[in-house]
């Protein structure tokens, strides 16, 4: 995941082992505790994503959409994290939608909030891309999937290799629609990455630009047993 914000957000804290109730995760996080993407000792990652599209604000009182992947770091079950969504302040929530993947189950499944109605929809088991963006959404989805179709053409699709190539891209040019986006206002602030064997979760992490030289910070959670 590329995570796109403004540059004035207060930099996140990089990914902790977190032990849950549950079981334990691996995350970063904001200041306050909200997180937008997680991995946990099942298997099971979960990623949030903003939903411009709908361009509505909730009535009342707003709850910071951090605290969704928050509430969800440590369900193993895509039955788990159904129940936990639909427990949530939704109505203080704005859209979003979130993925998760449950290798267990072979099961990809997205939620989406559009503050009236929390829906699901299942995925195929295979490469899969989402983009969100506060710029002219659909034109931004359009463009980053061309650039994804093109590398899927190569050899070396199934590589994690390319995978960090992909979330460098520039093409067609540098600029608010490229997957590493660069705006005055907004950029890529990091790259998170979560690679599953049938042992461990490894989640790596890189603040700032997917296209900078910063490290890149590693956690190993192996799995619960």
């Amino acid at each position: 995941m590329n995570r796109d914000e403004r540059r004035v957000r207060a930099a996140a804290l990089p990914p902790a082992i977190v032990d849950l109730d549950e079981g334990r995760a691996i995350f970063p996080r904001e200041p306050n505790g909200g997180t937008w993407i997680s991995a946990n000792d099942a298997g099971v990652c979960i990623a949030l994503i903003n939903w411009h599209y709908i361009e509505r604000e909730p009535a009342g009182e707003i709850v910071s959409r951090g605290e969704i992947t928050r509430a969800l770091v440590g369900k193993s079950s895509t039955r788990e994290i159904a129940n936990a969504l639909a427990a949530l302040p939704l109505r203080k929530l704005r859209p979003f939608r979130v993925i998760a993947i449950v290798p267990s189950q072979k099961a990809v499944t997205e939620w989406r909030w559009n503050l009236e109605r929390l829906s699901a929809r299942k995925h195929p088991w295979r490469l899969q891309h989402w983009f969100s963006s506060g710029l002219d959404e659909q034109r931004a989805e359009l463009e980053r999937r061309q650039i994804c179709n093109i590398a899927k053409k190569r050899s070396s699709v199934t590589t994690l290799s390319w995978l960090r190539r992909l979330h460098r891209s520039h093409a067609p040019k540098r600029g608010p629609f490229s997957i590493c986006m660069h705006r005055p206002d907004a950029a890529t602030v990091s790259y998170t990455e979560v690679a599953i064997s049938d042992r461990r979760v490894i989640m790596r992490y890189k603040p700032g630009s997917s296209c900078s030289g910063k490290s890149t910070i590693a956690k190993s959670l192996p799995f619960a047993r």
